[in-house]
C-alpha cells in the first residue's frame, strides 16, 4: 500500500514558502525533502519559510546528522536567499531535537520556534516587512491559512519543481 509523502511544499503565497513534515520519514523520503529544499534555494529568489513540524515524529540520529550536514553545505545559499525560518513545533521532544541540531549548527538566517501557526505567520510578516517586502507582508497578515499547512497545495506545480507537493 502506498502512503502519502511525509512532506508537502506550498509556494502559492510566494515569497512565503509553507512546508509541512509529518509522521516518520524514511531515509529516502528525508533525502527527497532536503533535495526539494535545495531546489527552492537554488531558485535564487528571496523568500521566507514557515516549517510546520507539529505532526512530525522524531527524526533518526542519522537524519539529524544529515540535517546538520545539509545546513553546513547550504549555509551560503541560505544567507543569500532565505529571509528567515519559522518553525511550528508543538512537541517538547521535537523542540529538544531541534535544539540539539541547532546547538551543533544553527541556521545561518533569523529563525523562531513557535507553538502555533498564527505566531509563525505574525513573525513571517514582520520579517518580510523588515526586508522591505511590504505587500507580501500584508498578504501574510490577511491570509487565513498558509496552503500546505492547511491542506493540499495548488501552488506546487507553479514552481516547476519535481517531487511530492
Amino acid at each position: 500500500m502506498n502512503r502519502a509523502a511525509p512532506f508537502t511544499f506550498d509556494d502559492s503565497h510566494w515569497p512565503l514558502l509553507g512546508v509541512r513534515l509529518t509522521g516518520e520519514p524514511s531515509r529516502r523520503e528525508f533525502e527527497s525533502f532536503l533535495d526539494r529544499c535545495t531546489q527552492y534555494l537554488q531558485r535564487g529568489e528571496r523568500h521566507l519559510c514557515v516549517l510546520d513540524v507539529s505532526a512530525l515524529w522524531l527524526l533518526s540520529t542519522e537524519q539529524r546528522q544529515r540535517h546538520v550536514e545539509w545546513l553546513e553545505a547550504n549555509a551560503a545559499l541560505m544567507r543569500q536567499t532565505l529571509l528567515g525560518l519559522a518553525y511550528v513545533i508543538t512537541s517538547p521532544t521535537v523542540v529538544l531535537t531541534m535544539s540539539v541540531i541547532f546547538h551543533f549548527k544553527p541556521p545561518p538566517v533569523p529563525y523562531t520556534i513557535v507553538p502555533h501557526l498564527d505566531a509563525a505567520r505574525a513573525w513571517a510578516a514582520r520579517r518580510l516587512e523588515e526586508e522591505g517586502l511590504r505587500a507580501p507582508a500584508e498578504r501574510v497578515r490577511h491570509q487565513s491559512s498558509i496552503g500546505t499547512l492547511a491542506g493540499p497545495a495548488p501552488g506546487c506545480a507553479s514552481a516547476g519543481l519535481p517531487g511530492p507537493c
